[in-house]
């Protein structure tokens, strides 16, 4: 069995961690009441920016990872059964300990958690994974030109286009949603799975990842700031200031690839840590369910971290990653129980069974 690489495992920790920053921004209430460019919204916008990749990261990750891997059908039922188990958990909860929190409706999205569109990434990601097959068979048989071709085409009609124009269009045109879809962590799967393919993170050192990345990263906040006081002052008004910073932004996908090729030329040597990454990394899964569930997000998530909004930056930025990182490791630890759990009660044995039901299909090869 080959040896896992402890530098990709890390990198679902550290965007992880980089996605419990963003919610403690957005939803925690820190972006919203800060003063319009003021030192406070100036430093959390920028830190805002330097963890807004980590989506587009996971995405691009997944092609790296599954685009050469065995495709199972049974991991879509094990995802399924992973969340569900925390959606009803977590509705229980609220119903027996805050009466009248829970109505029909979120007992519904609880049994149906990915089709109802309760977690947005995981919906988009499981409507992915039906379409691997075919997108690792075009990473497979297409022809170096053709995929070269394809990746500029989709970065630029999917990508640079539709932020350029941001400016005047209030919606990305194909279907896109702002990057909040499965065609858009479809087209970085493709990506990550081209980098893979041909081995393009051997292309940029370690050095050149953390330039790439800071340069992206200061070129977004730049275009915020320039953007926010040109609408300013041509219209009375701050207007299109996320037009680089969003998911589909070329310098966010930028920031992904430069944290997929620092942490690909990773590896970690030290027996304490490795067990520690082999301990954590298969949890940051559960650290999204458990955090974003709707229960959760808005009765304890939900402007948690107004108040930081008025500390010096320093200050502001260290509360921001302290509440983020006390969020990741509450729920880590809690999806290090549920994991023992699971395999006492052999769920991946029995969900793999699928596989051997599927394969077992009268159909025909050709």
């Amino acid at each position: 069995m080959r040896e896992r690489k402890t530098g990709l495992d890390f990198l679902r920790m550290f965007l992880m961690g980089m996605v419990a920053v963003l919610h403690v921004l957005t939803n925690g209430g820190v972006l919203e009441n800060t003063q319009w460019m003021s030192g406070q919204y100036l430093t959390a916008w920028f830190l805002e920016i330097l963890s807004f990749c980590a989506v587009d990261c996971f995405a691009l990750l997944s092609g790296y990872v599954s685009s050469q891997a065995r495709f199972r059908w049974s991991r879509v039922l094990e995802l399924w059964v992973q969340i569900v188990f925390y959606t009803l958990l977590i509705t229980a909860l609220f119903a027996l300990f805050v009466p009248g929190s829970v109505g029909k409706l979120a007992w519904f999205r609880a049994i149906f958690p990915i089709t109802s569109g309760q977690y947005w990434f995981m919906t988009a990601y499981v409507g992915m994974f039906f379409f691997m097959p075919l997108l690792n068979l075009v990473l497979a048989k297409a022809s170096r030109r053709m995929l070269t071709e394809l990746m500029i085409v989709l970065l630029v009609f999917f990508s640079f286009l539709p932020c350029l124009f941001a400016i005047v269009l209030p919606e990305p045109p194909y279907g896109l949603h702002s990057g909040y879809s499965m065609l858009w962590v479809m087209i970085l799967y493709l990506v990550g799975g081209y980098i893979r393919k041909y081995n393009l993170t051997d292309k940029l050192s370690r050095k050149g990842a953390v330039l790439l990345f800071l340069g992206s990263s200061v070129l977004a906040w730049l275009s915020k700031v320039g953007i926010e006081l040109g609408t300013n002052a041509l219209l009375g008004y701050p207007a299109a200031g996320k037009s680089f910073t969003g998911y589909l932004s070329p310098l966010m996908v930028a920031n992904a690839i430069a944290l997929l090729t620092f942490f690909a030329h990773t590896e970690f040597r030290r027996e304490g840590m490795r067990k520690l990454i082999a301990l954590l990394a298969p949890a940051a899964l559960g650290v999204y369910v458990i955090h974003v569930h709707p229960l959760i997000w808005n009765n304890l998530i939900c402007g948690c971290a107004a108040d930081f909004a008025a500390l010096p930056p320093v200050l502001l930025v260290l509360c921001v990653v302290g509440l983020a990182f006390g969020i990741y490791l509450s729920c880590s630890l809690i999806d290090v129980v549920r994991g023992q759990l699971f395999r006492a009660l052999k769920v991946s044995q029995r969900c793999r069974k699928l596989d051997g039901l599927v394969a077992r299909l009268p159909l025909k090869e050709n």
